[in-house]
């Protein structure tokens, strides 16, 4: 292939990942309950194509690897046409009767009764369980088998290492949350539920730390000094029926359905500068991990407790038991992809049916340290997201300590971290060095809650 062609098919890459970014948008933000992802494939054919992949394979790898990915997707398109358009109407079994997908998620979040909490938990577990998704899971772990596209197996190894890392501080740190939040206990001793820790980790009780008006203030406070230019930030802020509960980034476009406290401001931060990482560079040239490195980085600073006395105003007797209980969400966070990371991998080599099933629920069980529903397997099914979220959190760690010996400890209000930022952002988050393990990203937060 010349460099012409070379060429085109980069900008038709370009074109399908903004184009799907897009219409993803409107289904998560409650605008399309049956989003169009097929014909946006028949519009950038050359960019999901097997000629293009064989044709790449020899002088562009990286970029014949991208449109293979793609190949996958579309050949579960359809099916995730219907995933998503049965989810936008599906209801649960709630405490006062049927209730939407997107309801019963938050009120699991918020629900301080535990029978009506558990009857939420429920109705997730029921109206996630859509067929659709789950065929979509194994059509596109087929397509990626035929593409060439092999399992990574080292880095389902380093996930196991993470929640080796973090065993211990995440069940004594939890096992506190757990007692102060709700009176319960995590396993195998207590009785945790997924919905019950759901609730713990919202931290209700620092609500008041985080109010509803001051989010879009502080966040704006916190990306001038870095010179983050947030006008190309698209920021959806609802609460449509359809739409989904949290802050989702798709390419440059966020949308926050607004769920209370600390969640908010911790979602927020991180959507923002995965979107801003998208923002910064072509999808061809954006690596798959660089919106959740910068995601990571920037929500981390609501775990910086100089930060959080200078923007929250937060005293400093107050600070530990803030960064600890923020610290245990993030950290549940980067314990439930490692452990769906190899689960989905196994799903890749062909895992299916109950196995899946049963996999993911012990997997996550053992992870959260709660009892975990059936039914929410194919949400936990893209093994490379969940690789990406865990490379993001661990190269941000890495990068945080280079802004650290080159900007001091307020690095996120230095001039001159605008310019480390601003050059990695420019590069699409490519990274020289070593790669850091995925562990760093979780070793760093149980020295938070320390």
């Amino acid at each position: 292939m010349d460099a012409v062609d070379t060429e085109l098919i980069r900008g038709e890459v370009d074109a399908l990942a903004v184009a799907l970014a897009a219409e993803r948008y409107r289904h998560v933000a409650g605008l399309e309950p049956a989003p169009a992802l097929v014909p946006i494939f028949r519009a950038h054919a050359r960019a999901a194509h097997r000629d293009s992949v064989a044709a790449l394979a020899v002088g562009e790898p990286e970029l014949s690897a991208r449109v293979a990915a793609l190949r996958a997707e579309r050949a579960q398109a359809e099916r995730e046409e219907a995933w998503r358009a049965a989810e936008a109407a599906a209801m649960g079994q709630g405490p006062d009767g049927p209730v939407p997908l997107g309801e019963a998620q938050l009120g699991q979040t918020r629900e301080a009764d535990r029978e009506r909490r558990r009857a939420f938990g429920a109705a997730v577990a029921e109206g996630a369980a859509q067929p659709a998704r789950e065929a979509a899971v194994e059509e596109r772990a087929r397509a990626r088998g035929e593409a060439g596209l092999v399992p990574d197996w080292e880095r389902v190894v380093e996930a196991d290492a993470l929640l080796s890392a973090t065993d211990d501080a995440y069940r004594d740190v939890l096992a506190w949350a757990a007692n102060r939040e709700a009176g319960l206990a995590p396993a195998p001793g207590g009785d945790l539920g997924r919905a019950d820790l759901l609730f713990v980790l919202a931290a209700r009780r620092f609500e008041g730390r985080f109010p509803r008006g001051m989010l879009s203030i502080v966040l704006t406070r916190a990306a001038e000094p870095l010179r983050l230019q947030l006008g190309r930030v698209r920021i959806d802020d609802a609460d449509r029926p359809a739409q989904w509960p949290g802050a989702h980034a798709l390419g440059a476009r966020v949308a926050l359905r607004r769920q209370g406290g600390a969640s908010d401001w911790l979602q927020l931060f991180d959507a923002v500068g995965q979107a801003l990482a998208s923002a910064s560079a072509q999808p061809h040239r954006l690596h798959p991990s660089a919106p959740f490195t910068f995601g990571a980085l920037f929500s981390g600073l609501l775990l910086d407790r100089g930060f959080l006395a200078l923007r929250l105003e937060v005293e400093r007797r107050d600070a530990p038991d803030l960064v600890r209980a923020l610290a245990l969400r993030q950290l549940f966070r980067l314990r439930a992809a490692a452990a769906a990371l190899r689960v989905a991998t196994e799903v890749e080599r062909g895992t299916s049916g109950a196995a899946w099933h049963e996999a993911h629920r012990d997997a996550l069980s053992r992870a959260a340290l709660a009892s975990w529903p059936r039914g929410l397997a194919a949400r936990d099914g893209d093994a490379g997201r969940c690789a990406a979220q865990l490379a993001g959190a661990s190269r941000a760690e890495a990068l945080r300590r280079v802004l650290l010996e080159r900007c001091d400890e307020d690095w996120w209000r230095n001039p001159r971290a605008a310019d480390v930022i601003g050059g990695w952002l420019a590069a699409g988050g490519a990274w020289a060095g070593e790669e850091p393990t995925l562990a760093l990203g979780g070793e760093e937060l149980v020295k938070r809650m320390e």
